[in-house]
């Protein structure tokens, strides 16, 4: 199985901050404490891809409280389409791996989970951790802080999918643990935060936050007539949509919020199924809500 490279590292002005873990076009999750320098809190921060290209970048949210900071960004659309990771859960005694080095390093970080438990930290921290047993034997690993975790996607549960899929992303690294021993002595075990957490943490990844965005998006190109809109985007002379009208407007805004990055490859595909679920539904005589 070949494996997808997801991870960007972050700089400003030549100064490396850390990594992050680019969620389709438009978003770059990171530890905040990765950029706990920068200059300012509207910072344009230099974001390299594993292909060497740079693009830019700024903080758009942050949770102090879960050290994770979302950066979005700068001029999406006119970036390509790029990729989108798969994203699991993890499963405790699975192997783990990643795909980032810090610079000048070629030292790609594996070994294997050992549990999932909430994860307390210094200043009130609080996130869904993955705790990890690291295979390489370095003192320290600050330099990989907001890199992603990937891990088995389950290989005896569904063998021929594992074969065809890549290896889902379930985490990015936040904190390194120490020694029980000795508690000035830093261990080979890490901690990483949850995808899955930092997708409830953040609205602006959340299919929810998605649907209330789109609700708004209704462009004069999208509707039915040609009338005067309100502010609202309704069409006062317009005659009155068909469902299949509406379905339209709303395949037409998630295409657009797929390209402008508001929403990953993944997600679109399952909005625009549910969309024609529901006008199907409705065409069958029963309930819809689009």
């Amino acid at each position: 199985m070949t494996q997808r490279h997801y991870w960007v590292r972050i700089s400003e002005k030549g100064e490396h901050k850390g990594a992050g873990f680019r969620l389709g076009r438009g978003y770059v999750l990171t530890a905040m404490h990765c950029l706990k320098n920068v200059s300012s809190e509207d910072a344009l921060l230099d974001v390299e891809l594993p292909n060497g290209q740079t693009i830019s970048g700024r903080l758009c949210d942050s949770r102090s409280d879960a050290d994770l900071a979302l950066i979005a960004v700068e001029d999406a659309y006119s970036q390509g389409r790029s990729l989108t990771a798969t994203t699991d859960r993890p499963r405790p005694r699975a192997r783990w791996s990643g795909t980032y080095s810090p610079p000048k390093e070629n030292k790609p970080l594996s070994g294997s989970i050992t549990h999932t438990d909430d994860y307390h930290g210094r200043d009130n921290i609080y996130f869904q951790g993955i705790y990890l047993i690291v295979d390489q034997n370095y003192d320290v690993f600050s330099g990989y802080s907001g890199s992603p975790v990937s891990t088995d996607p389950g290989v005896l549960v569904q063998p021929k999918a594992y074969l065809r899929r890549e290896l889902p992303v379930v985490g990015i690294l936040m904190d390194q643990q120490y020694s029980r021993a000795d508690p000035n002595k830093p261990s080979n075990a890490l901690v990483a935060a949850s995808i899955d957490y930092a997708m409830h943490v953040f609205p602006q990844l959340n299919t929810g936050w998605l649907r209330n965005k789109l609700h708004h998006i209704h462009r004069p190109q999208d509707q039915a007539g040609s009338g005067t809109y309100t502010a609202s985007g309704n069409d006062e002379t317009a005659p009155p949509r068909t469902p299949g009208d509406v379905v339209d407007g709303q395949l037409k805004s998630l295409w657009q919020a797929e390209e402008s990055g508001l929403i990953t490859l993944v997600d679109a595909k399952k909005q625009r199924r549910l969309t024609v679920q529901r006008l199907g539904d409705q065409a069958a005589g029963g309930d819809s809500d689009v």
